[in-house]
């Protein structure tokens, strides 16, 4: 008797993976796995992520949906695009997924969902600000998108950047005015420009990733006052450890910098003299940070974090009277001090018994 349904392709494509991995036929094996993913993502939907047009796409007739749901459809799209992205080997089809991952990272950015805030309970709750005045309508626009960019996270700037390059492509393909057309395109090229010499030169590596609030607050508080309003900002209630909120946000005294780049500035100045003076992260003896270190996490960073979380989770382990003694003791020189004086008391000690 003749079945009357035919497997689906989901059940061939395992089959077929069965089958080469006994066989230990692992380069087909791969290749079947990234058409299974790809399947998976594409197959008959109407949302996908084969290039920069169909995730544009995807973001269009998400708009029709409520916010949960489009957050959670373009968080699961962009964690497959992730996962075939790793088994393609084809060098179009990498620029091309990677280009639609760019476009989804950024919308996740704008509109609150990125992993930081995922587990936010509202929309509202959130909501992080798009930092003002970015665009691309000519060359002047860009250049000012940029100078607006400078000095700010390189992620950040890479995400903003690749996100109005995106943008513009379906800018342009609802324009009909030439004149517009040609000085969006030349306001593209200024950030295309600017995003082949920012991969050239690697300038990721200067992101300093910021830690988590709840890590800066198990260590003694500033002293410095401009970083004392610093944490108070980052833990306050509207950034509320959220430190993309802190890209439109301001110290008191100064309503045109915002708290991302005063950030950066005061970590170029810490990195500089710790480089100068070959000064140490962590003390020898307790493995506390040392004062200059504490300085760098008082603005929350540190260029060893695991090892940093590490020593938190020790000193969380000890009793509240030696933890007290250590964390105030993060500098080498007042480590000294707290030795030297433990050290007078036992000789008065010694002396008051020989009486």
């Amino acid at each position: 008797m003749i079945k009357c349904h035919m497997p689906s392709s989901w059940r061939r494509l395992r089959k077929i993976s069965r089958i080469l991995a006994l066989t230990g036929s692992r380069q087909i094996l791969t290749q079947v796995l990234a058409t299974k993913g790809a399947a998976m993502a594409e197959g008959d939907s109407k949302f996908g992520f084969k290039d920069m047009e169909k995730a544009l796409e995807t973001l269009k007739l998400l708009e029709s949906h409520d916010m949960q749901y489009r957050k959670l459809t373009v968080r699961g799209l962009l964690g497959r695009a992730k996962r075939v992205l790793t088994m393609t080997k084809a060098e179009e089809k990498l620029k091309n997924i990677n280009a639609a991952i760019g476009v989804f990272e950024k919308w996740l950015e704008e509109n609150g969902g990125g992993a930081s805030s995922k587990n936010a309970k509202t929309e509202s709750e959130d909501k992080v600000e798009t930092v003002p005045g970015l665009g691309f309508k000519d060359k002047a626009a860009a250049e000012a998108t940029l100078s607006i960019l400078a000095e700010r996270d390189p992620d950040y700037q890479r995400l903003a950047i690749k996100g109005l390059i995106g943008s513009s492509k379906r800018v342009l393909s609802g324009t009909k005015n030439e004149d517009k057309i040609t000085a969006i395109k030349e306001g593209v090229q200024v950030l295309e420009d600017f995003l082949e010499k920012f991969e050239a030169e690697n300038r990721i590596k200067d992101n300093r990733a910021y830690l988590p609030l709840a890590v800066v607050t198990k260590l003694p508080d500033p002293k410095d006052e401009l970083a004392k309003e610093f944490l108070e900002a980052y833990g306050g209630s509207k950034a509320k450890g959220n430190y993309k909120h802190l890209r439109t946000m301001f110290p008191k005294t100064d309503e045109k910098t915002s708290w991302d780049i005063v950030r950066n500035r005061q970590l170029s100045k810490l990195l500089e003299q710790i480089k100068s003076e070959e000064a140490k992260l962590f003390d020898a003896e307790t493995g506390a940070p040392t004062d200059l270190h504490l300085q760098l996490i008082h603005w929350a960073y540190s260029p060893q974090p695991d090892k940093l979380k590490q020593y938190i989770e020790k000193l969380a382990k000890k009793t509240p009277e030696k933890r007290k003694q250590e964390s105030s003791s993060s500098a080498s020189d007042s480590s000294a001090t707290s030795q030297d004086s433990d050290g007078e008391d036992k000789p008065k000690r010694k002396k008051k018994r020989e009486e």
